[in-house]
């Protein structure tokens, strides 16, 4: 069994009226809600993947530079 819960909720005109005619309200609204979630959910992994690659680049750098200065010597 699916549980619900009640929202009484305002919304703007233009929406309100485009809403009028559709006969499941609240199905339409739930999957907008979860298609907006969804999209904020991979926003944030995207930006947490972004930083993590910008991390690892940092120290590929840095160890790049430590490797420079014994590039040099006779091994």
């Amino acid at each position: 069994m699916i549980h619900t819960i009640r929202f009484n909720i305002t919304l703007p005109q233009d929406i309100g009226s485009k809403l009028q005619h559709v006969k499941n309200k609240s199905a339409i609204i739930a999957e907008s809600l979860r298609e907006k979630f969804r999209k904020a959910e991979e926003k944030k992994e995207l930006t947490l993947l972004a930083e993590a690659y910008a991390a690892s680049a940092r120290e590929e750098q840095s160890l790049r530079k430590d490797w420079e200065t014994t590039a040099g010597d006779s091994l």
